[in-house]
């Protein structure tokens, strides 16, 4: 493929996206393009370029527009990954005081059972309902430290 080339080719562009081809355009420019195989072929493309250009509805954001928001972007990621080890940190911590609670409770549950057998106030129904009570006490507390450390927070 031959590269052709012609100096006039960038003004005949301009006049015909411009809408002013060919009426009012210079009578030599038209003479050229006509004469012209580079800049025949602009004027037969060109309209049609013009054309979807004037349908496009694309509003293309000012530079200073697209640098703030890839600066915001940038920051917020970087937070974020800031943040992640002190997540993990919290959701350990968190783990742990689980852990710790439930042994706990697993250490004493025989003195627990023992002063309940000894408790005036009806202790088998008492003792065997201690496993669910402890288990709703275990979860009222639980709860609101699992949704600290599950929902993020912006």
């Amino acid at each position: 493929m031959n590269a052709i080339e012609c100096a006039r080719e960038h003004e005949v562009v301009a006049v015909v996206m411009s809408g002013r081809w060919p009426e009012a355009c210079d009578p030599e420019l038209r003479e050229h393009a006509s004469a012209c195989a580079v800049c025949r072929d602009v004027v037969a493309i060109a309209p049609a370029l013009r054309e979807d250009l004037r349908r496009a509805d694309v509003q293309v954001p000012a530079a200073g527009q697209v640098w703030w928001r890839a600066a915001i972007r940038a920051r917020a990621d970087a937070a974020r990954d800031a943040a992640r080890p002190m997540i993990w940190l919290q959701a350990l911590t968190g783990a742990g005081a689980a852990g710790l609670a439930l042994a706990g409770v697993s250490m004493l549950w025989p003195r627990v059972q023992g002063m309940l057998q000894f408790a005036p106030f009806g202790g088998s129904t008492f003792q065997e309902a201690l496993p669910l009570v402890l288990a709703v006490g275990i979860g009222v507390v639980a709860a609101p430290i699992a949704y600290f450390l599950a929902v993020p927070r912006d």
